[in-house]
């Protein structure tokens, strides 16, 4: 099932055209999680919602990172075709 649910359309072209040049799915992934760890720690949230996304990913063990960044890759594959 499919909700009306998008990512930010630059994030969107960048995972479908790494796809597109040969970036395997897994290198995707641990690309996010790096660029999320990164964000996380540098970064302050500007609203509250941003705040939770943080929080969220602050709490979050390795396995729940990855599968949040495999859930923003599917989304991101099916976004805007």
């Amino acid at each position: 099932m499919h909700h009306n649910v998008s990512i930010p359309k630059e994030l969107s072209e960048v995972i479908q055209d790494g796809l597109a040049h040969g970036v395997s799915e897994e290198q995707i992934v641990k690309g996010m999680i790096s660029i999320g760890n990164f964000a996380g720690e540098v970064t302050a949230p500007d609203n509250p919602e941003e705040g939770f996304v943080k929080a969220m990913w602050n709490e979050a063990k390795p396995d729940e990172k990855e599968m949040l960044a495999r859930i923003v890759l599917r989304i991101g594959k099916r976004q805007n075709r």
